[in-house]
């Protein structure tokens, strides 16, 4: 698979799940050094999503990596449960928020129906195959509440790739990139309207998102 050929689902996600899962450490670590001062890659983004939170609301953390941001969203007094496919950063992640972090899927949310308040994810649909797509944000919107929001940063561009990972030597992941217009087309038709749709450019250029459950 170095080529960068086609590859199943499946594949990509066990690949990718291999690969964290030997990284986590390494990958905990390049972020604590890159982070900025405030500990916040998205801050215009994570203003407006815990504007529309209510007091002590439930936020998920889908695709959680090491923590960090569920960290942040708890000491701010949201409560949190966190969800990463990789069982190395589940570990990790419960270092700051204890039992309120399971290994899961976002293809396959162990969440009951209208269960949060809002949804955050961040730089995790980057590895969901193009195809999962849709089934991964029509399961967001059973998650939410009527009045839930999600938060959503993911890459942008076309097509999928394997990349080095430039802190882990001999370690490649897949990489999922979605346009902008039929991201926004297929969360409308997961029941999303779209309040926020913005790019940035940094080690690579990301989506960002916050749409609202209808």
């Amino acid at each position: 698979m170095a080529d960068g050929g086609a590859v199943d689902g499946d594949d990509l996600t066990a690949v990718n799940r291999a690969t964290y899962d030997r990284i986590s450490g390494r990958y905990a670590a390049n972020q604590m050094l890159r982070r900025p001062a405030d500990g916040r890659w998205f801050p215009a983004l994570e203003d407006a999503f815990l504007g529309s939170m209510p007091r002590r609301g439930l936020i998920g953390d889908l695709g959680c990596g090491p923590g960090l941001d569920g960290a942040r969203f708890a000491e701010a007094g949201f409560r949190v449960v966190a969800m990463d496919l990789s069982i190395g950063m589940v570990e990790i992640a419960r270092e700051s928020l204890g039992g309120r972090v399971a290994q899961a899927d976002l293809r396959a949310l162990p969440i009951d129906r209208a269960r949060l308040d809002g949804i955050w994810c961040s730089a995790a649909l980057l590895h969901v195959p193009e195809d999962g797509t849709a089934h991964v944000l029509q399961g967001f919107r059973r998650a939410l509440k009527s009045s839930g929001s999600l938060a959503l940063v993911t890459a942008s561009g076309d097509g999928q790739r394997l990349e080095d990972v430039p802190y882990a030597d001999d370690e490649q992941r897949w990489f999922v990139y979605r346009r902008a217009d039929r991201l926004s087309r297929q969360l409308r038709e997961a029941g999303f309207s779209i309040r926020i749709e913005d790019r940035l450019a940094s080690n690579r250029e990301w989506l960002i998102v916050l749409a609202g459950a209808v």
